[in-house]
């Protein structure tokens, strides 16, 4: 071990102690920012198969209450006035109830593991 290795390893330990455990904080907050961007594109994808869901399942409604409750079909579009209205509420309400299901989900998971 030559006399400019030692130099650097004790600038190391000194380096070391100056910054009094400063490497670690900084690398917990950089896995914590890492779990953060992970929690948000997990949301993410939720949001977007939610949305998948949301249409297929209302669409699903729509057809039925078309097909099997035509005159309160004729009702709900002669009130709100277009096809499209009548769908978008159906979409928003298939929406909400998947975030709904996904909230309890949640919860029950949380009482019973913890």
């Amino acid at each position: 071990m030559g006399l400019g290795s030692m130099a650097a390893n004790q600038g190391f330990g000194q380096t070391k102690g100056l910054t009094g455990g400063a490497d670690k904080k900084i690398f917990s907050a950089l896995k914590g920012a890492k779990l953060g961007k992970k929690v948000i594109a997990k949301e993410v994808l939720w949001f977007f198969g939610a949305c998948l869901i949301s249409s297929i399942t209302g669409f699903l409604v729509f057809y039925l209450i078309g097909e099997f409750l035509t005159e309160i079909f004729v009702d709900f579009i002669n009130q709100l006035g277009s096809l499209t209205k009548f769908y978008l509420r159906i979409f928003l309400f298939n929406l909400i109830g998947v975030y709904v299901a996904r909230l309890i989900v949640w919860a029950v998971r949380t009482v019973a593991f913890n």
